[in-house]
């Protein structure tokens, strides 16, 4: 069936055509549909619960509100995991679905569920669904500053801030999300929330005969409108409604609160101070060394980041804002995945090129180049068409194993098979004698080059079985690769012999072979004759080499994949934990100004604590400070050495000054995406994290500690710290521990107390006011004096029942206690992390050695356990996956060859060999250029061994065909190893050179194909050494016996 492909497509030689002159239409058309990112989207289906719980604890926010929450969501069907974090002010339960689970099912499940459990929550606290966004969702961040020279720069901070973030939040925020498709949420960090606060001193309150509870009561609902429905009157339609809309603050000022004993009112501004605000924050930001207001741009999941950043990036600049009001962008998703796949595009250009210039020197004519050459952008659109179907985004990981030299393969094997026929015939051929060489030319070669072809596709199908975090970044890869290469089967199977029997011509470029074929083969010639007559001096270095590849092995280190160089950079600080936002505000400054001072870097600015959607669930002791470098390398200043700094020495430079002028801070390094991804996939932002489980949390502590203390005596290490997001860290806490017995002879309700105390200290909502349609809370508290004074909460005054008030004192007892500020959940249950980030990229190695040392060092007790997470555990996922499918595949390869070759299991071997063969160069090279062994690595392999089969099975095939024809052992091997030199050669060459741009390349995103580009070449020159030399020796010793 096979052989008769080419005669059809002759006897059709327009409907062919045509058909792919469609495939190319379709392809163009769907190209610019296709989503553009830097990197595959690998977060997983979850849903983000958050809480805001006000004034609660960590330890009651667990109790009350994660737990059954967390409860309630692990029933769902479909649910993968539960994992939460209760801290200050918020629980954030994170339940992440099985892949594949449509994401707004999901939601509503969790709706669903949130509904049943929100009623034994505490009062006040609502749980509210996160936008569905990703890892990859902050694709826009900007700062929003005064004009220069304008009144509103020249006021105080606080005023400015205040300002600032009421424009962030009711103008720029809404603005964008009405007129920015695919954005999910516009995130607001730092500058100050305002509100209209009514601060009580209690004792003025006192004087008058008032307690803090009559005036809540007083206060409830000001500045709110009720509707009282509707009156018909005269046939007319009448609304009511009950207007509490306040002018300004004096108004409030005015409200009378008791008349005193003469009947004169006592106005509320007369017990009270009324003024504008802020509220309490959990977060703050910083840019250029200076508080500043900071917005940030989520996309939707599966939206194209490039088009959701330029869209924003555009609204920006043309919308309209208050004079003395600018926005300035800091950060943009646009410029990172333009360079990644300028890289990409790059890489693909320079290896097409390299393609066909090979093929031009070794075939020596332009049209068959030309025509060899097409196969590439016909089987690159089909596989458009195919991204496109399949939801696949053009990144640097689904276009990043893609060899132009793999897509030409077949049809070099055809188009040369047809042109060296061709270059046989002297006369003038007819046009049925034309057809015919053409047919049987196909033949001669289309069994093997189709099998050859299906095999390298099959080398693919173990990638294809990856599933998790491995799985969504290499299976596009694959997917990709797949299309590809099945585009090219079909170009080479129905369109090359056409466009041979049209274009090529008999006796084109006379006998004579170009100069660069002619000089490989005169040398050629008699290095095989003489192996084939010292087979084995040829065969003994093999053995060697294979020893020596075990050798170079071993030393190889093990990673899940080389980190992507974003261009930017993250630097991680985390504070004391009991620091307070004042505080850690006024040290991110002066880091700022410190990391402002290195010439490599452009901007700084950080976001400290939670934002305002909580996606993020910092605490104000966290920052995450952002490096915006120059990406001219020219610009960054030149040491005094001579040579300008890396990316890790400018973090070592910077680590070693921050510690030095700003000490007392944990340092750690990530980027804006990588930081993202490993939070919201693992928890963590480092790349080994260890993670101990257990009930009680000192114990925890303790335990965390030693390990910390073992983990930074173990050699790779360059970061070991206590986690940022999950770590257990002591705080002051006041706690309140009320006395029931003498609660109930004075005749107090609970409930007054535990309220009269969070009105006093966190503060009471009980209206609203309204600047045009902008609401903004009025909140009843203590005065900033008595609040930030812990003294004065013992003298806080207690209404009775019967008038008058008692101290807090005599109601309850005031200790001083260190608490945990984060309690951490997996599962349910308890747990704390240690964050390790390494210097070298054995993640493998460091693993294996830190097990063997905790396990020896680190006694845990009964009901207590440590697990591993981070980058780590990607890896262990993906070998124990490959381990089983690889072998698989291989087998299937085997058995393809033993069918091909009618069960003449010597052949098939001989062939087979290609692989391991192939296998001994990839790992030198790998060896010799420093790279560990990582998946990326591990797709170039699964790459080579399909190669290196298909040039071994053609020649083979070739041989049998020589000695079917009558011609001896010796001169089939000779001959037929002769006659098929040029397209083992072209095969070997173009694949090998369409990868090398990839391997030499060093601009963002070149580090992630580096891995697979080096194993490819390095392991196609060993094959090709054993295709040319070792594999004619071995058929003539072995071969021909059955």
């Amino acid at each position: 069936m096979l052989g008769s492909i080419a005669e059809k497509s002759l006897r059709h030689r327009l409907m062919t055509l045509v058909f792919f002159a469609m495939l190319a239409v379709g392809g163009f058309y769907y190209i610019p549909l296709i989503p553009i990112d830097a990197v595959p989207d690998i977060t997983s289906v979850q849903v983000v619960v958050n809480t805001k719980t006000g004034a609660l604890d960590p330890e009651q926010i667990e109790k009350t509100v994660t737990y059954p929450i967390e409860t309630e969501m692990s029933g769902i069907a479909g649910v993968d995991e539960v994992r939460s974090l209760s801290k200050y002010g918020l629980s954030q339960v994170v339940v992440i679905f099985k892949d594949g689970t449509n994401i707004y099912w999901a939601r509503q499940q969790v709706s669903e569920r949130l509904g049943a459990v929100r009623e034994s929550l505490p009062q006040g606290a609502g749980p509210e669904l996160a936008p569905i966004t990703t890892g990859l969702g902050e694709v826009l961040m900007y700062v929003v500053l005064p004009k220069p020279g304008s009144k509103l720069a020249s006021a105080e901070e606080k005023e400015r801030l205040l300002y600032l973030r009421t424009i962030q939040d009711f103008v720029i925020r809404p603005y964008l999300r009405a007129h920015v498709p695919n954005v999910a949420e516009v995130d607001s960090n730092g500058g100050f929330k305002k509100e209209i606060h009514i601060e009580v001193d209690p004792r003025r309150l006192e004087e008058r005969g008032l307690s803090i509870e009559d005036l809540v009561q007083k206060l409830e609902t000001l500045g709110e409108s009720f509707g009282g429905g509707y009156i018909q009157h005269e046939g007319k339609q009448i609304i009511v409604r009950a207007y509490g809309s306040l002018e300004d603050l004096d108004q409030i000022r005015r409200i009378t609160v008791k008349l005193d004993v003469r009947g004169k009112p006592i106005r509320l501004g007369e017990v009270t101070q009324i003024r504008q605000d802020h509220a309490q924050r959990l977060g703050a930001a910083t840019y250029d060394g200076n508080e500043a207001v900071l917005g940030t741009v989520l996309m939707l999941s599966g939206a194209n980041s490039r088009q959701v950043a330029l869209r924003a990036e555009k609204t920006l600049k043309e919308m309209e804002l208050p004079p003395d009001v600018a926005i300035k962008i800091l950060y943009s998703r646009r410029f990172l995945v333009e360079a990644v796949i300028k890289t990409v595009a790059k890489n693909l250009a320079e290896g097409a090129a390299l393609v066909v210039i090979v093929l031009l020197l070794l075939l020596g004519s332009l049209r068959a180049a030309l025509i060899v050459s097409l196969a590439i952008p016909l089987s690159m659109l089909v596989a458009a068409m195919g991204m496109k179907y399949l939801g696949i985004s053009a990144n640097l990981m689904s276009l990043g194993a893609i060899d132009f030299g793999l897509l030409v393969d077949a049809s070099v094997v055809i188009i040369e098979n047809v042109f060296r026929r061709l270059r046989e015939k002297q006369g003038n051929l007819s046009l049925a004698e034309k057809s015919h060489l053409v047919i049987e030319s196909c033949r001669e070669v289309v069994i093997p080059v189709t099998l050859g072809l299906l095999l390298i596709m099959a080398a693919y199908v173990p990638i294809l079985a990856l599933e998790g975090i491995e799985g969504k970044i290499f299976r596009p890869m694959a997917q990709t690769v797949l299309m590809a290469l099945g585009a090219s089967l079909l170009v080479a199977l129905f369109l090359m012999p056409v466009l041979a029997y049209l274009f090529l011509r008999e006796g084109q470029g006379g006998a004579g072979e170009t100069r660069l074929f002619a000089f490989i083969q005169k040398y050629y010639e008699p290095l095989l004759r003489w192996s084939f007559h010292h087979p084995t001096t040829v065969l003994g270095p093999v053995i060697v080499i294979a020893f020596l590849t075990l050798f170079a092995y071993k030393r190889l280190g093990a990673d899940f994949m080389p980190a992507l160089n974003e261009g930017d950079m993250v630097i991680n600080l985390t504070r004391e934990a009991s620091i307070g936002p004042d505080e850690s505000v006024r040290i991110q400054k002066e880091s700022d100004k410190v990391i402002a001072s290195f010439g490599e870097v452009k901007h700084v600015f950080s976001r400290l604590g939670t934002a305002e959607s909580a996606t993020d669930p910092m605490g104000i002791h966290l920052s995450d400070t952002f490096l915006i470098l120059e990406k001219v390398g020219n610009k960054w200043p030149v040491s005094s050495g001579g040579k300008r700094k890396t990316k890790e020495e400018l973090f070592e430079a910077i680590r070693k000054t921050l510690e030095e002028k700003t000490p007392g801070q944990e340092i750690m390094q990530s980027q804006p995406i990588e930081m993202r991804l490993n939070e919201i996939m693992e928890g963590s932002r480092a790349d080994v994290s260890v993670r101990i489980y257990g009930k009680d949390l000192e114990v925890l502590m303790d335990l965390l500690d030693k390990s910390k203390a073992l983990l930074q005596e173990i050699p790779g290490a360059s970061e070991v710290e206590l986690d940022a997001l999950t770590a257990l860290r002591r705080s002051p806490v006041i706690n309140v521990r009320l006395d029931y017995e003498k609660i109930a002879r004075l005749g107090v309700d609970i409930q007054w107390v535990n309220k009269l105390l969070e009105t006093a200290m966190g503060g009471r909502e009980v209206g609203s006011f309204y600047e045009q349609q902008w609401r903004f809370p009025i909140v009843v508290r203590l005065t900033e004096n008595l609040r930030d004074n812990p003294k004065e909460l013992a003298n806080l005054p207690v209404g009775l029942p019967e008038k008058g008030t008692a101290p807090l004192s005599a109601l309850a007892t005031l200790e001083n206690k260190d608490q945990v500020t984060t309690i951490a959940h997996e599962g349910g249950q308890r747990y704390a992390a240690v964050s390790v980030n390494l210097a070298a990229s054995d993640t493998e190695g460091f693993v294996r050695e830190a097990k063997r040392v905790l396990s020896k060092e680190l006694s845990l007790p009964q009901g207590y356990r440590l697990s591993w997470g981070g980058q780590f555990k990607n890896l262990e996922r993906a070998q124990a996956k490959l381990k089983v499918i690889v072998p698989l595949t291989l087998l299937a390869i085997f058995l393809a060859l033993l069918w091909n070759f009618e069960r003449n299991w010597r052949q098939a071997l001989i062939v087979y060999l290609g692989i391991p063969f192939a296998v001994t160069g990839g790992v030198f090279s790998l060896y010799l250029r420093d790279i560990p062994l990582s998946v990326s690595a591990a797709v170039g392999f699964i790459a080579l061994s399909g190669i290196a089969i298909l040039n071994a099975m053609v020649l083979v095939t070739f041989f049998n065909q020589l000695r079917k024809q009558g011609f001896s052992l010796r001169e089939s091997v000779l001959k037929g190893s002769l006659i098929r030199l040029r397209p083992v050669l072209m095969t070997a060459l173009v694949a090998s050179l369409g990868f090398l741009p990839m391997a030499l390349n060093t601009g963002i995103g070149a580090e992630v194909q580096r891995p697979l580009a080096t194993v490819v070449i390095g392991g196609l020159m060993t094959s090709t050494i054993l295709t040319l030399l070792i594999l004619p020796v071995l058929y003539g010793r072995f071969g021909s016996k059955h």
